[in-house]
């Protein structure tokens, strides 16, 4: 009988030796389970941060069509701008006026089953862009033209106008109405990385053309 208690107790310890040998200590897991947790947080960073970027990506391809969609109609507009005359009650004076944040003037592109003149006011109030237009002549022209303006985009961070002046060779923060269309017409539009749109009027001559080109590179 004891031989045999002995052999059973004996296969006990081989079984409890083996089981400690296979099993983990607490330290192990801990160490373990810091190493999952560090493993997931990384692959979590990694995946925010892609998404983060496609987003970045999205967004800023989004507001690049629609800058140039912007820049496409103020280009063609103004580059058919027309030196329209009306009565200001003391003379004859082209009709353009500008300042930073509007500008408003004529331009050839009107309906093509009316043909003649328009004139376009656009605007610039709480980051969004207006649009409004009329045809010529147009008796009531002071009245409607802050009237039933169009939303054309909103969101803009920044906008500003300036006006190229032939006469000192320097860009004006206004033009009021006179005997002449401004040289050319530069936007600011910023809204992440700001950047200018040249758009050219008026070219009297290649030399003045070119000192506009000078003028709109150095500023």
């Amino acid at each position: 009988m004891r031989i045999v208690y002995s052999m059973i107790q004996g296969n006990k310890g081989q079984k409890s030796g083996r089981y400690n040998q296979s099993g983990f200590t607490l330290l192990e897991l801990i160490v373990s389970m810091t190493i999952l947790s560090l493993v997931t947080v990384l692959i979590g960073s990694g995946f925010r941060l892609a998404l983060d970027s496609w987003e970045k990506g999205e967004t800023e391809t989004e507001w690049t069509q629609r800058l140039r969609v912007l820049s496409m109609l103020l280009t063609q507009q103004l580059k058919s701008a027309y030196p329209y005359k009306v009565d200001d009650g003391n003379e004859k004076v082209v009709l353009f006026e500008g300042e930073s944040d509007s500008m408003l003037f004529v331009t050839s592109l009107a309906d093509l089953n009316y043909g003649g003149f328009k004139w376009v006011r656009y605007s610039y109030k709480n980051e969004t862009l207006l649009y409004n237009e009329g045809l010529l002549p147009d008796k009531e022209l002071d009245d409607v033209i802050k009237k039933n303006e169009e939303v054309i985009d909103e969101n803009l961070e920044e906008l500003m106008f300036e006006y190229y002046s032939r006469e000192s060779s320097e860009w004006m923060e206004s033009w009021s109405q006179g005997e002449e269309l401004p040289g050319a017409v530069r936007i600011k539009i910023s809204n992440f990385q700001p950047f200018s749109i040249y758009i050219p009027i008026y070219r009297k001559d290649k030399r003045e053309f070119e000192a506009i080109e000078n003028s709109s590179n150095e500023t």
